[in-house]
Formats: C-alpha cells, structure tokens, sequence
C-alpha cells in the first residue's frame, strides 16, 4: 500500500509475485544489469521498453492513461501515424512514414526497429508482394528480441503478446508440416502465461484461426477426428472473446465454427448442435451486415490493433492545457517548484523536465505524479484485476458481490492518494444510484464530489482545450443524468464538443472506450428530448468506431438506442410501428448482449420482445 505507484516498483513486485527471474525477463532486451538498475529506480526507461517489460509480465497497456516526454510522445506520434496508414491501406504513406520513422532517431533501438519490420511486413503484404519479402520481415523482426528462433524452447521463455504474433508469422511463413503443431504450443504457451484477459484476447483467437485452417485445409481436415477438437479450440478463442467484449478473428472462427456444427449435426440430428449452429450462423450474418452498414472491414486485415495505445499526452501539453484551465499563469503555477523558464520549455517541447518536479506540478493541478496510469494508484496487479471483476459485476446488476469486491478493493489501496479515494467514491455512489439507495439528483450531487476530488477548477468548460482524465470524464458523463435541463445541455455540449475535436484530428480510436461510453449517455439523452435525428446519427457514428476497433460490448444498447430513435420519429411522423422490423431488431440486441454475456441487457431486451 505505498502511497505512489512507481514504475520500476510495480515492475519488481509483479516479477517477484510471479517468481520470473531477472534473465527471463531481460533476454532479448538488455543485460540483466541494466533490468536491475531498472528496478531500482537508477536507470529512465523509454515508454517502448517499459510497455514490452509490462506485456512479457503479461499487463495489457490498455488499462493505461499515459504521459510521454519529448522522445517518447515523438516515437508515439510517429507510430500512430504508422498504424493509421496501414489501416487505410495507404501502402506508400505508410511505407514513407516508416523511412521517416527509421531515420528520426539514429540510436539502435531494438523495440523501433522491431516495429518498423513488423509495419514493413503489412504493407507488403498489403501490396500483395512476393511472401519470401514479407517472411525475410519477419524473420529478421523476430529476431530482434528472440534470437533463438530456429531452437525455440517456449516453456523457458518470457514473451509479450507482440512477440507471440510475431513468431505466429515466422512459422506461417516458414511453413513446415509441424506449423499446425506449432499452432498449438502456442495456445498451450499463452493459456499457461501470466497473461490477463486483454492481453490473451489479442493474440489467442488468432492463433486459434491460423491452426483451424491449417488443419481444415489438409485432405483429410474435415474428417470426423477434427471435428470435436476443432470445435474445443474454437470455442476456447470465443469464450475469451466473448469475455473480454471483443471481436478479433470472431467472423473467421465463427465461420469455421458453423462449418464444423453443420457437419457434426447431419451426422448426429442432436437438437443442442442445431440450436448451436443457428446461434451460429445468425451472429456471422448480424456481424456482416452491420459492418457493412457502417463500411468497416468485416474480417481482420492487419495486426495493427496490438500495437495501438489509448489516452496518450505530451506530458508539456498536459501541464499547459491543465494550468489554463486553472487560470494560472506560468509563474504562479511554476512557484516554490520550478523555474519559469524550465516550465515554459517543457510546454514548448524544448526540453524535458525532472521527474520530482513534473510529479510536484501535476500534484498541483490535481493529478496523479505518475505517467502511466490504471485509474487506481496502487503497486498490486491483484487490485487491477479486482477492478475489471467490479466492472463485470456491476454491469450485470450483481451488487452484493459489488460490495464485496468494494471491501476487498479499499482494504488493497492507499486512502492518501486523490485518485484513489476518487475511484472508491464513484463506485459508492453508483452502487447506491442503481440499487436506488439515492435520487438521481443527490448522485449528481456525489458525483460531482467525487469530481472535485482531483478537479477544483470551476469554469473549465470555457477553456480552448481540455486535458481530464478518463475517471474525472466519468463523472462528467454520470452528472448528466442527475441534473437540470440547462445543465445537461451544457454538460453534453461540453462532450460533444470534446469528441469532436478528437475525430478532427483523427483521434477517436485513441479513446475509443471513453467515446463510447461518453457517446452512448449522449445520445440517450438526445433521445429523451426529442432530438431523434441527433441521437441516430450519434448512434451510427459510435457503432461505427465500436466495429472498426472490434469492440462489442455496448454494440447491443447501440442497436437499441437506434432503433427506439427510429420508433419514436416515426411515431411523431405518422408512421405505422413496423413489428415485424422492431422484433427482429431486439433479437439481434439479445443476441449481442448475450454473446458479451450481459445477462441484466439480455433480459431488458428479452423483455423489450415479450412487451412487443
């Protein structure tokens, strides 16, 4: 329970719970010397380096808010613009931006150049170029952190999910009769890791799609022996899918998945495979109808997704950008701390800061010293896995087990730290509202308490820019649903305004799960007075950005949202209630609610049907 987490602290507890030693971790990386001087807090570590020490212990980066300095945020930048042209199938701007990229920074760097060869594999491969190119990537990529590839030996390696995707296309490329075999001691490696669920998510389902159609493409792959041990694997990779929200290779397994039911069930004639297949083949359908609604690729295209970051600062905009919303001037926030001078130079990117002093400045403005950040500040991976079990729970209306997991949590972390206390309070007052303990206006009340915990600044709603982070942008959220009419307007303004800026910039997908639930409390409210034709365009926009992220999770209440959109303009229009449509459109909400394992939205919409 130390009152901060620091980086090379919460490296060592968590290599030291798992018993990892210092080499495992280490190789491939640097000396085990230099790993030492890490944990001690004698060496700095770039944000590349400190993400792939967090991913070999198995910690997803998507739990992390992050504050970078010049080089790192630079290298982010440069990355981002990489992925986002690979995205687009933009072949020559990505490939110019990885020369680009290449040249900026002349010191070796293995992660960089790792990364650039992995992008420099896509792009051919996008290019449809000879795959003895796209494999010499590779090769050489992997290479970079696993020199040992041809002698592999997984149970005594330490990799992160990016390395596991690499050496996945070593083998493809490399393909020899055992690639299937290879296949599995994969899966075997990732199940067995300390990996949590958003990392094994990321890589698991795509080790299973490249075993299921190397073994299905052979003579005798749709034989009868395959059948029940490709369906173990397929079902394996869309439990964790489903689990985690997410839909990476789901169309791809669940096709193979339909393929190998429609075989078992002409065999056997068992009604529980033909209730299975149908399940089956109506999500594959609902999948490519909306992605071709919202004209996003249906299947996976790249592996861009393992490398993309979310909620991502220069740590000099954040200290400008916070301070005006303070209404400081620089002296004022720079006195007893700094040099004016220093701070003006760190806000102009022309030189970074120490890190005392970056850490007293942001204490000043209300925020965490600490650069990279999970909303709690805690050195305990067991408080971080507590927090998704609470998010689980509370979405599905489980609040006696809330409670308890609210004990647990608070026993766990330091009550010293804003931040901290912050989390807690939310979590109170939302366990309180939906067990409906309190009014809607008195947890608008708390909500904005818990606000103020790390956010004293009155009138930031004015400010040009707006740098908050992602537990003080649920507060704002949550307030609206509790407060007046001129209010609320102010406060869906305020995000509407916000995301705006960020999909100007091309930004949405670095906040993506904000966005989303930002956006769908937006559009509900839009709804609620009236403002029909606003709340289906909001809609369309968020289930847009939710597919192309393969993201499912609020994918159902999106589809409901615009559909009681649609019902209630028509209503006002004249127009006649179209059952037929209404009652096919709550099968397709109960059926995404219940592959994201949403049992309370499942029986909403359940419901929803019966009343239709």
């Amino acid at each position: 329970m130390d009152s901060d987490q620091d980086f090379h602290k919460f490296l060592k507890r968590v290599r030291r719970e798992e018993k990892i030693y210092l080499e495992q971790l280490a190789e491939g990386l640097m000396t085990v010397s230099q790993l030492a001087r890490i944990e001690k807090g004698q060496r700095p570590i770039p944000k590349n380096m400190r993400d792939r020490l967090l991913g070999r212990l198995g910690i997803s980066s998507d739990l992390y808010e992050n504050l970078l300095n010049i080089e790192d945020y630079a290298a982010w930048v440069h990355q981002r613009n990489i992925l986002y042209a690979i995205e687009r199938r933009d072949t020559l701007g990505a490939q110019a931006l990885i020369d680009a990229y290449e040249k900026e920074a002349p010191v070796y760097d293995r992660i960089k150049q790792q990364f650039c060869l992995v992008m420099r594999a896509e792009v051919l491969r996008q290019q449809g170029a000879d795959p003895g190119r796209t494999a010499a990537c590779y090769d050489e990529a992997v290479r970079c952190t696993v020199p040992d590839i041809e002698h592999l030996c997984l149970e005594k390696k330490l990799l992160c999910i990016q390395e596991i995707d690499m050496i996945l296309e070593y083998e493809f490329y490399h393909k020899g009769e055992d690639f299937a075999e290879k296949c599995r001691d994969l899966m075997t490696f990732v199940e067995n890791a300390v990996y949590d669920d958003l990392s094994k998510v990321k890589v698991y389902p795509k080790i299973a799609f490249y075993y299921l159609r190397e073994v299905l493409s052979k003579r005798d792959g749709w034989s009868k022996e395959n059948w029940n041990e490709g369906l173990k694997v397929c079902n394996r990779a869309v439990e964790l899918l489903r689990d985690a929200g997410r839909a990476f290779f789901l169309l791809e397994l669940l096709e193979i998945k339909s393929k190998i039911l429609e075989c078992m069930k002409t065999k056997t004639e068992d009604e529980k495979l033909q209730a299975e297949y149908e399940e089956c083949t109506e999500l594959t359908a609902l999948l490519k109808k909306l992605s071709a609604e919202c004209d996003v690729p249906a299947y996976m295209q790249d592996c861009t997704y393992l490398y993309q970051q979310r909620w991502v600062f220069y740590i000099g905009d954040v200290l400008r950008i916070r301070r005006e919303m303070y209404g400081l001037t620089q002296k004022e926030l720079s006195k007893g701390i700094c040099s004016v001078r220093t701070l003006r130079r760190a806000e102009k990117k022309e030189a970074n800061m120490q890190h005392a002093l970056v850490s007293a400045l942001l204490r000043k403005l209300g925020l965490s010293k600490e650069f990279q950040r999970a909303r709690i500040v805690t050195n305990d991976r067991e408080v971080l896995r507590l927090k998704r079990e609470i998010l689980v729970c509370r979405n599905n209306r489980n609040f006696e087990q809330c409670r308890k997991l609210f004990i647990q949590i608070r026993e766990k972390i330091s009550l010293d730290i804003p931040e901290n206390r912050q989390y807690l309070a939310d979590l109170e007052a939302s366990l309180d509202w939906k067990e409906g303990k309190i009014s809607k206006e008195e947890f608008a009340a708390r909500e904005e308490k818990v606000l103020r915990c790390t956010l004293t600044a009155k009138d930031f709603f004015r400010a040009d820019e707006i740098y908050l982070t992602e537990m003080e942008m649920m507060c704002i959220r949550k307030k609206i649903q509790g407060v007046d009419e001129a209010e609320k307007r102010k406060y869906m303004d305020f995000l509407l305004r916000y995301f705006k800026q960020c999909e100007e910039k091309d930004e949405l997908s670095d906040c993506v799960s904000m966005y989303e639930y930002a956006m769908i409390c937006v559009a509900n409210e839009l709804g609620n007075i009236g403002e029909h034709q606003s709340a289906i365009n909001l809609d369309k926009k968020v289930l847009q950005e939710d597919l192309r992220s393969k993201r499912v999770w609020v994918v159902g209440n999106m589809l409901y949202d615009y559909l009681w959109n649609q019902k209630e303009q028509g209503t006002k229009g004249g127009e006649r209630i179209n059952k037929e449509k209404m009652t096919e459109q709550l099968k397709q909400c109960i059926l995404l609610s219940h592959f994201c394992k949403q049992t309370f939205y499942e029986k909403f919409f359940g419901d929803k049907l019966y009343q239709s």
